[in-house]
C-alpha cells in the first residue's frame, strides 16, 4: 500500500462488551480510493460498551493520522454517544474543566481527552443504524464481537479479504453471510453459550419463533440447542461433516 498516493474515503467503527462491564471488543474499517482496505480490532477484560465504542473511534483516528483523507471525509458508527460526545458534548466539557453541567467529572474521561486530541479536522461522524445490513458495519460489529468473545481473527481476516476480495468482488450481501457463517463456526467450535438476543443478532434474524420458544432448530450447518430455557449453544450438525 502506496500511503502518499492512496486517499482514505471512508471508516467505520465499532465497540462491543459481552456483559457491561465484561470482557469487550473493539472494530475499526478504514476504506481507501483503490479498493484497498485496513482493518483493525482488540479486546479488553473488565470494561464496558462505551469504552469500547471510544476505543474503537481512538484507534481508527490513530491509523487514519498516517493517511490522505478524501474531502467531507465520514467515520460511520451505530453509537450515538460516540457522535454527541465528538460532535457536541466536548465544547462544553472544555469549557467547564472537563466536567459535566451538574460538576461531575466526565465518565470515560481518558478516553474523550485521546479522542480531541486525535481530531481531524474537516472528519464528520455519521451515524448508521446497526445490525441493518450496512456492510461496513457489519464487518466492525463482526470484528469487535470476535473479539469480546475471545476469538483472535486477526490471521483469518486476513484471509477472509484474499478470498472475496478478486478481480470481480463477492456481492455485499454474500461478505456479509460470509462473515456471519464463519463467526457462527467459532462460536460452536469455541461451545460459547449465548442469550436469545445475541442470538437474534448472530443470525441477522428479527424474528424467530424457535427462539422466543426455546426450541431446538437447524441453522444451515449447525444445530441451535437451548440450555435451561436461558441460553443457547451453537453444535455442528453431523449430517453436514
Amino acid at each position: 500500500m502506496n500511503i502518499k498516493n492512496n486517499i482514505a474515503i471512508e471508516a467505520a467503527t465499532d465497540g462491543a462488551c459481552s456483559g457491561n462491564p465484561g470482557n469487550g471488543g473493539w472494530g475499526g474499517l478504514i476504506i481507501f480510493a483503490d479498493g484497498s482496505e485496513i482493518e483493525i480490532g482488540g479486546a479488553a477484560e473488565n470494561t464496558t460498551n462505551n469504552r469500547m465504542e471510544l476505543t474503537a473511534a481512538i484507534k481508527t483516528l490513530e491509523k487514519l493520522q498516517n493517511f490522505r483523507l478524501k474531502e467531507n471525509f465520514k467515520l460511520r458508527t451505530d453509537s450515538k454517544y460516540l457522535i454527541e460526545g465528538y460532535t457536541n458534548w466536548i465544547k462544553n466539557w472544555k469549557k467547564n474543566g472537563w466536567k459535566t453541567s451538574n460538576g461531575k467529572v466526565v465518565q470515560n474521561l481518558d478516553l474523550w481527552q485521546k479522542i480531541d486530541s486525535l481530531r481531524i479536522s474537516g472528519l464528520a461522524m455519521e451515524f448508521v443504524k446497526g445490525h441493518s445490513g450496512d456492510s461496513s458495519n457489519e464487518r466492525v460489529d463482526f470484528i469487535a464481537t470476535s473479539y469480546s468473545k475471545g476469538i483472535n481473527i486477526e490471521e483469518n481476516t486476513k484471509q477472509k479479504i484474499s478470498i472475496l476480495d478478486e478481480k470481480e468482488s463477492a456481492p455485499d450481501n454474500i461478505k456479509n453471510l460470509f462473515y456471519r457463517i464463519d463467526l457462527i463456526d467459532n462460536f460452536a467450535k469455541k461451545k460459547y453459550l449465548l442469550n436469545s438476543k445475541e442470538l437474534f443478532n448472530l443470525l441477522g434474524e428479527k424474528n424467530n419463533s424457535n427462539i422466543e420458544s426455546y426450541i431446538e432448530f437447524k441453522w444451515r450447518n449447525w444445530i441451535m440447542k437451548p440450555i435451561q430455557n436461558e441460553y443457547w449453544q451453537i453444535i455442528k450438525n453431523k449430517d453436514f461433516e
